[in-house]
């Protein structure tokens, strides 16, 4: 028989996973309108070309949040529900929590343990009120007592789930694949009007080098959302001299090392240039040419 809602009012698990599914997919729908600055247009582009890429891509570039939060949750609930675990998930679940921390960027990880810092305040309000009304005789505010109950143990959900979302919403606009360095041979399409006057008026724009996020590929065709117009271009393979991988300072997130290299005392230091400066390097080779030595 299928599983219905309980008796009691609770949302079965049939319903619960329903409902994350669809969460999930609207968030990643929100994250492509977000990258194609807010343009229908883009967005149905973009949609079109990746729509596979863009659940990882999402979630990973992410995951200097993720990880952290998986880190200190896990260690959160297991103390909360600590007489529910077994003996033998104990292992499990410190392991689970050690990995994910030590691999955990050590500037994120502290972000995210201010996060559990104000919950475990907000716990000692929780627990404060509600002694404080279990003792009352008034019954209402028995009754706010048994609410309080009930938030007990999940401010952290609460105040990391709206961390996640304004992080979300800060980076909306960050595309989910890593940013390229380009060099066409002759010129490509980067934008067909002047973003800057309002006024929807044709006036394209080539160029020979620019800063793009490569979306979808082909063996003849490369799909390229471009890094500043959000113009979608459909380059030919061969006319591609040079990409180089490189990472855009006004999208991407900052790196910083995990906190096993902090331990370690190593220092960090990015795989990546600034596209600016790998832009501005391209612009000394000759299309055809080897790569140039950078002086």
């Amino acid at each position: 028989m299928a599983e219905t809602r309980d008796q009691d009012g609770r949302i079965s698990s049939r319903e619960l996973v329903a409902v994350g599914s669809s969460l999930l997919l609207l968030l990643f729908l929100i994250k492509i309108y977000g990258v194609a600055r807010y343009s229908l247009t883009t967005t149905t582009a973009l949609l079109a070309a990746t729509p596979v890429q863009v659940a990882l891509g999402t979630v990973t570039i992410y995951a200097y949040y993720i990880l952290p939060a998986i880190a200190l949750g896990t260690i959160w609930f297991a103390i909360r529900y600590r007489a529910r675990i077994q003996p033998a998930l104990w292992p499990l679940i410190l392991i689970v929590a050690a990995v994910t921390a030590l691999a955990s960027p050590y500037s994120y990880l502290r972000r995210c343990l201010a996060v559990v810092l104000t919950a475990l305040c907000v716990e000692l309000v929780i627990r404060h009120f509600r002694h404080r009304w279990a003792r009352s005789s008034d019954e209402r505010l028995i009754k706010r007592g048994h609410t309080l109950t009930g938030w007990q143990g999940l401010s952290v959900v609460y105040l990391g789930a709206a961390a996640l979302a304004f992080q979300f919403m800060n980076s909306l606009d960050a595309p989910w694949v890593s940013a390229q360095a380009f060099l066409v041979n002759g010129t490509a399409v980067t934008s067909t009007q002047d973003l800057g006057d309002g006024v929807n008026d044709l006036q394209v724009r080539p160029e020979s080098r620019f800063i793009g996020y490569p979306i979808a590929e082909t063996e003849e065709w490369l799909t390229v959302l471009h890094a500043d117009t959000r113009y979608v271009m459909r380059i030919p393979q061969s006319a591609v001299d040079t990409r180089l991988t490189c990472h855009n300072e006004f999208d991407q997130l900052a790196g910083d090392q995990p906190l096993v290299e902090k331990l370690k005392g190593h220092t960090y230091s990015s795989p990546n240039l600034d596209c600016r400066k790998v832009l501005e390097y391209l612009g000394r080779k000759q299309p055809g040419q080897p790569l140039p030595t950078w002086d």
